[in-house]
């Protein structure tokens, strides 16, 4: 597994989201896990290739695991924005994980998706890939069906330490509130509980019938982050942008 050593407890990782890194006194905390969480279209998925483009410009690879798309519908999207994911893809300077073969293997009882199994391939595919950043867009549907609530909270710990513990990369995890699911806000919240930042973006009517597009930094260890929304615009050619 990759060795963490070389991250100091006061270095950031650069979001590449225009104006946030001012707010979190540089980027995220390096070698932690940050959750991006919003209803769908607020731009999850948009951040987590923002923050894998942002780490190939600092010569930083990167893994994207796609959990309910395509990873290469992924990088079709983001190609709008001029970041060159593909380029990197076909360089394998950005490594690309269509999380399939794990639904298949926590649809068969006898091979049910162990968090055990899941951190080795992550730290495999890490270590190969020589990445520093790491994306899980769609992490709630990585926990495999049917387990107790204690049984997915043990799931979602093992995992999240793990990837913080040993795989020596910052982490972008994405998760959809969708309270119509209740499986799915269930993991979301028990996720909320053990990652070191969450990131909430959110679409909200300004009174006078127009809808705006909003950021919360609700929780960010080791960093003195106010607890005030920003406006910020999805942009050809730049993607988040954070006003003022």
């Amino acid at each position: 597994m990759v060795s963490t050593g070389g991250n100091e407890s006061n270095s950031r990782a650069g979001s590449g989201v225009p104006g946030l890194d001012g707010l979190l006194e540089g980027g995220f905390p390096a070698g932690r896990a940050v959750l991006v969480c919003g209803r769908a279209g607020t731009g999850k998925t948009t951040l987590a290739a923002q923050f894998l483009a942002q780490g190939l410009r600092q010569d930083e690879p990167g893994v994207l695991v796609s959990v309910d798309q395509k990873p290469r519908h992924v990088l079709h999207d983001a190609a709008r924005f001029g970041w060159g994911l593909e380029d990197a893809a076909s360089s394998k300077r950005l490594l690309l994980l269509d999380a399939a073969p794990y639904f298949t293997a926590a649809g068969d009882p006898r091979r049910r998706l162990d968090a055990r199994q899941l951190s080795s391939d992550l730290a495999r595919q890490v270590r190969e890939t020589g990445a520093r950043r790491l994306a899980i867009d769609g992490m709630p549907s990585l926990v495999p069906d049917g387990l107790a609530p204690a049984q997915a909270r043990d799931f979602l710990r093992s995992v999240i330490f793990a990837m913080e513990d040993n795989l020596g990369c910052t982490t972008v995890l994405t998760s959809a509130h969708d309270q119509a699911v209740a499986p799915c806000a269930e993991v979301g919240r028990v996720a909320e509980e053990l990652v070191s930042g969450i990131v909430e973006l959110r679409v909200h009517s300004n009174g006078a019938g127009q809808l705006e597009r909003r950021l919360l930094i609700r929780k960010m260890r080791g960093t003195a982050a106010g607890l005030v929304e920003r406006r910020f615009a999805i942009l050809d050619g730049q993607g988040l942008v954070l006003e003022g």
